[in-house]
């Protein structure tokens, strides 16, 4: 595994996909809010969210190649989760399900910088500035991660979602828990 994500519990990855195409995907995403009904996030109740949005899940698989180089280690894919984030929203702090042990969290779209907190190993607190396009991958499993209330007024956020295809949440590729259930 690379050594700063051990050593750290995350890396930042600065302009994981180009701010163009986060543009792109937080527009699909906000047509898609406007014409389906978008279940609350149970973490976040006012946050609308969805679960594996196909556009979402193709950048999962497509960035398989990517995930692996930066975090050394061969990953499946579990499963893709977007929220919409509103005024005075926060993430409580929490570790991850099993489908989770390698997490990417992606800023599509954000009126005001938004960070996102984590423990590392040696339990200090970090923030985490992500722009538009940037992302964060951390070890979902293991690491605490929460957001404090946001300051602004909308910020969409992609969640990729991978296990380690050789390690002891391998079972939880394709989110295969989850199979046929709404999230």
């Amino acid at each position: 595994m690379n050594f700063a994500l051990e050593s750290n519990n995350y890396l930042y990855l600065p302009s994981f996909i180009s701010a163009e195409r986060a543009s792109a995907l937080d527009q699909g995403l906000a047509l898609h809010h406007a014409s389906h009904a978008m279940a609350p996030d149970r973490l976040v109740p006012g946050a609308p969210a969805v679960y594996n949005h196909l556009p979402f899940v193709r950048l999962l698989v497509e960035k398989i190649p990517v995930v692996e180089s930066f975090c050394e280690e061969s990953v499946l894919p579990t499963y893709t989760y977007a929220r919409i984030y509103g005024h005075g929203e926060s993430l409580p702090a929490h570790e991850d399900r099993d489908a989770c042990e390698l997490s990417l969290t992606l800023n599509l779209n954000a009126d005001q910088v938004w960070p996102i907190w984590l423990k590392t190993p040696e339990g200090a607190s970090v923030r985490v500035l992500l722009k538009q396009g940037d992302a964060m991958m951390y070890l979902g499993c293991k690491t605490t991660h929460w957001r404090e209330p946001f300051e602004g007024v909308r910020c969409s956020q992609v969640f990729l979602h991978y296990v380690f295809s050789y390690g002891t949440r391998a079972h939880a590729y394709f989110d295969k828990q989850r199979a046929g259930q709404k999230y």
